[in-house]
């Protein structure tokens, strides 16, 4: 049939279960809201486009955001400025919490999307590989990577 979009009713399963989590992942990935929003969006709008063609919808919307939100920060890159104040998450108000999502924005884009996908979103390192289209093993080191340059980052806060 024309104009028919395939595998709708699978996407809209991935994207119940995956939205929130995920915008929440690319907002403190990216350090902006609108990032997230128009990530997210383009991401679950490419994934009805794909329908049927896409195996693995979720681990592709998760590997999928995180690139569309990447080109993103490309372009506004000149532009952009990191604001706290800026991100629309429950709970950012503590001032340990504000100073945690500055020094996320001093590690590598890899190292920020594997700390916040396991360590603030709860994944192990054995899902956030496929996520990230990634091993374990390189999440695992990633994630240590990132956890002494942030202790180093907010050691030298708390001097």
């Amino acid at each position: 049939m024309v104009g028919e979009v395939v595998g709708v009713d699978g996407v809209r399963e991935v994207f119940e279960a995956q939205h929130v989590r995920l915008w929440r992942a690319i907002a403190v990935w990216s350090g902006s809201s609108e990032v997230a929003d128009e990530a997210v969006a383009e991401t679950f709008a490419q994934l009805v486009r794909r329908g049927d063609a896409v195996v693995d919808r979720a681990a592709w919307a998760w590997r999928s955001a995180f690139r569309i939100a990447a080109a993103d920060l490309q372009r506004r890159r000149a532009e952009i400025r990191y604001e706290v104040g800026e991100i629309a998450l429950p709970a950012v108000q503590s001032e340990s919490t504000l100073d945690l999502m500055q020094a996320l924005q001093h590690l590598t884009d890899q190292q920020r999307a594997c700390v916040v996908i396991c360590d603030l979103l709860g994944y192990t390192a054995e899902e956030a590989g496929p996520l990230l289209h990634t091993s374990s093993a390189a999440v695992r080191v990633q994630r240590l990577r990132a956890r002494r340059r942030l202790r180093s980052l907010l050691e030298v806060k708390d001097v």
